[in-house]
């Protein structure tokens, strides 16, 4: 999928998202979250067959999307509560995703030691974190200071949440600190889109970097739809990326079907 596309489906879906928050009034960007996980399941199901080493990756992700989507809507609809464990629970799938994706990948081929470049992107992803975890440990004691009404477990739940965007992060770096050298850089855009929106969500759990802001809070949103669009964006990525890679197996039998058998 070109640049050009993929940008084009990044605003798509940013708008759906910006919509659903601002005309609906729909806190929960619920009509975003379901086209992002139509998205990731359509990758695992079409870009992928079973047993193929990434595709746990972006099961657990699609899984993780749909738990969002559930928790979401609950939480609009019932307020805090089981909602908030749902969303929990996605929030570690969505951890899982990119661990397990690393650990297959690894075990199924040679991998070379990350190269001095990721190397230092690696370091940049954990001085991250630790940033994200000092500002959990920060509001646990203090509060958040962009959702000062959030106390109690709800805290608990956005601090686990912030720590669960900083393991992402660091996660897909590491990842893709191995496929670059093994697939190259178009075959690795879709995790690196993924690990993209992992430091997307990281950034928006730096809430000290808003406070000064005008409408903090908007900022802060804006940053989600943003990460959630990504998510998608990178589902159609892998989605384009297998449909070329079959066109150009296809092309391949053609030609040596046109070979003819050997004399």
């Amino acid at each position: 999928m070109s640049r050009l596309r993929l940008l084009v489906a990044f605003v798509g879906l940013a708008a759906v998202g910006a919509v659903s928050r601002v005309v609906l009034d729909a806190g929960p960007m619920v009509p975003l979250l379901v086209l992002v996980a139509l998205v990731l399941t359509a990758t695992v199901t079409r870009a992928y067959k079973p047993g193929d080493p990434p595709r746990s990756a972006w099961l657990w992700l699609a899984g993780a999307t749909w738990l969002a989507v559930v928790g979401e809507t609950v939480s609009a609809a019932t307020g805090p509560g089981p909602g908030t464990w749902l969303m929990a629970l996605s929030n570690a799938m969505w951890c899982a995703s990119l661990i397990d994706a690393r650990r297959r990948i690894v075990a199924g081929a040679l991998v070379p030691p990350l190269s001095r470049p990721w190397r230092w992107a690696l370091l940049v992803a954990v001085l991250v974190g630790l940033a994200v975890a000092s500002q959990v440990a920060w509001a646990l004691r203090h509060g958040s200071p962009i959702y000062p009404h959030v106390t109690g477990a709800r805290l608990y739940h956005l601090g686990f949440v912030q720590l669960c965007d900083a393991v992402v992060l660091i996660a897909g770096v590491w990842l893709l600190g191995a496929l670059h050298p093994l697939w190259g850089g178009a075959a690795a855009r879709p995790f690196l889109l993924v690990t993209a929106a992992a430091g997307i969500f990281a950034l928006s759990d730096l809430t000290p970097l808003f406070v000064d802001l005008p409408l903090p809070r908007v900022w802060v949103r804006a940053l989600v739809i943003a990460g959630w669009s990504l998510l998608g964006v990178a589902g159609l990525a892998q989605l384009e990326l297998r449909r070329a890679m079959s066109a150009r197996t296809a092309d391949l039998r053609a030609s040596l079907r046109a070979l003819g058998p050997r004399a």
